[in-house]
């Protein structure tokens, strides 16, 4: 790790990180994990969010229910910096809550299956496979119509009340998500998919007309930028005990789904970046970092409690999109290899949320910003894992490893752990340079895009090739962190304990 004045090493895996607020800032990373500069100069400058709030507070005091305060701060190895707040950022705050530290893709999460099919029945049909994917992530295959009413289930109860709206539609991909079980299975979503909402926010065109099946072109799509949909094999066990339990058996076929509320989330993010613009008193400047708070006082408690609508809103469409994208890659492989292919719900969870929970005695607003939950057996009570913890999904780049750890409840990053790798360079830095590098990876590992790549018209045609490449090469390894040094920060904080180590086979970008 660089050498940096603010920062002061405390231990193997923990720095502080050194602010003018004194605000308890521990960031988790050994002399292994790279730090960026400036994510740290980014992080400080957050912090400047203390001072927005007291002085909004003095401004307006009827705006909170007590005294707004930053509680404490945990970063998670794969820190790196993103638009006014890095990645890996765990943000407790009393009083008030930061839509922007959440942005617009709310809900960006991960999902994990493992299947009934084995490595070499994939290697052997790698080809078929990319013609079936293709066809239904990209080419108008994936089939899931909703009328008004099950889209408002969808939007105001999540997982539960679509599944219940839904239950004689036998339309389109329907009939296989009940067979699947998927109902059966909420108990490993985190909580249950299903948030409550008292009413849709600015949806109503796009729900559709009262009692007429549509279809829509949000629902069961990836997304952009590091989001996938992968097939993996288990390639080795660490814990046997722990895996046997979550059916990660050596040599099993998964399928890894990461993405979010995509153009859902867009809208409510965009949405409360201007109302808490508005808000903000008059009479104080804007702040600095550009970051504003939304409070939870009286004075704009009718704010407060529609953005948990929105955010609810678009979270449970998130688990709806999440769970549709692994049944549509069910199907890609039902088409190849015949309708015994069958999957288990290992878990499915947010890594950019806001949570209410209990920090240091006293009730926070928890903020993780590219941070997945951690929490030890104790806290997972009443769930399938209240034997082992949570289950904490690390996704490496694209054609690297991924790991499966189970959660600690580690009180000083609050039960918190990294997302994936994070990020060592730009996506402008990563096109500069690297083309062995990238010429190598793209000839031994299968990626499934929108555009066909083997195709000898698209060959002919550099501009379209050329695009695409483009836009792989910024999600290619170089781009990213090693894996390794991440998951043992991770083990060697008491954060999480690895499981399992997943090994790609092919991977579906959007």
């Amino acid at each position: 790790m660089q050498t940096d004045s603010r920062l002061t090493r405390l231990d193997e895996t923990r720095v502080r990180i050194n602010n003018p607020h004194g605000i308890e800032t521990t960031l988790f990373a050994s002399e292994q994990v790279p730090v960026e500069s400036v994510a740290v100069t980014e992080l400080i400058e957050l912090l400047d969010l203390q001072t927005t709030a007291r002085q909004f507070a003095e401004a307006a005091p009827d705006s909170f229910d007590r005294p707004p305060e930053i509680s404490r701060v945990a970063v998670t190895p794969d820190f790196h910096k993103a638009r006014g707040i890095p990645v890996g950022t765990v943000l407790a705050t009393r009083g008030f809550m930061v839509p922007q530290a959440i942005g617009s893709d709310i809900n960006c999460g991960m999902r994990l299956h493992t299947t009934t099919l084995k490595p070499e029945e994939v290697a052997s049909r790698v080809d078929d496979l990319d013609t079936a994917f293709r066809r239904i992530f990209f080419e108008g295959g994936r089939d899931i119509p909703m009328t008004r009413g099950q889209r408002h289930a969808m939007f105001t109860a999540g997982l539960e009340g679509m599944l219940d709206a839904t239950a004689d539609l036998n339309e389109g991909l329907w009939p296989l998500v009940r067979e699947l079980g998927v109902a059966d299975q909420l108990d490993r979503v985190e909580r249950r998919g299903s948030l409550p909402a008292g009413r849709v926010f600015g949806l109503s065109d796009f729900m559709g007309e009262e009692g007429r099946l549509s279809r829509d072109g949000q629902i069961g799509s990836i997304g952009g930028g590091n989001h996938f949909v992968e097939i993996q094999r288990v390639e080795k066990v660490f814990d046997g005990a722990v895996a046997h339990a979550w059916g990660l058996k050596p040599g099993v076929v998964t399928v890894m789904v990461h993405t979010g509320s995509v153009g859902i989330g867009h809208l409510c993010g965009s949405h409360y970046r201007d109302v808490v613009r508005k808000i903000h008193p008059d009479k104080l400047k804007h702040p600095a970092n550009g970051v504003f708070v939304l409070p939870e006082g009286d004075r704009h408690r009718s704010h407060a409690e529609s953005f948990w609508d929105a955010l609810h809103n678009a979270a449970n469409f998130a688990y709806a999109n999440r769970m549709f994208l692994a049944v549509m890659a069910v199907a890609g492989m039902r088409r190849v290899f015949g309708d015994h292919v069958g999957c288990d719900l290992v878990y499915d969870a947010p890594h950019n949320f806001m949570w209410r929970d209990e920090v240091d005695g006293e009730e926070v607003i928890l903020h993780r910003k590219g941070a997945t939950p951690a929490r030890g057996f104790e806290a997972m009570a009443g769930t399938p894992f209240a034997y082992y913890g949570e289950p904490v999904l690390v996704p490496g780049s694209m054609g690297a490893s991924s790991f499966v750890m189970v959660g600690q409840g580690n009180a000083e990053s609050m039960a918190s752990a990294s997302h994936g790798a994070g990020r060592l360079l730009s996506r402008g830095e990563s096109m500069r340079g690297f083309d062995d590098e990238f010429r190598k990876f793209m000839e031994e590992f299968r990626v499934v895009t929108p555009t066909d790549l083997r195709r000898p018209d698209v060959r002919q045609r550099p501009d379209i090739l050329e695009k695409k490449l483009e836009e792989i090469k910024q999600e290619a390894p170089f781009a990213y962190k090693g894996i390794g040094p991440v998951v043992n920060t991770l083990a060697d904080a008491g954060i999480a304990r690895p499981v399992a180590e997943l090994t790609p086979l092919m991977t579906i970008k959007g």
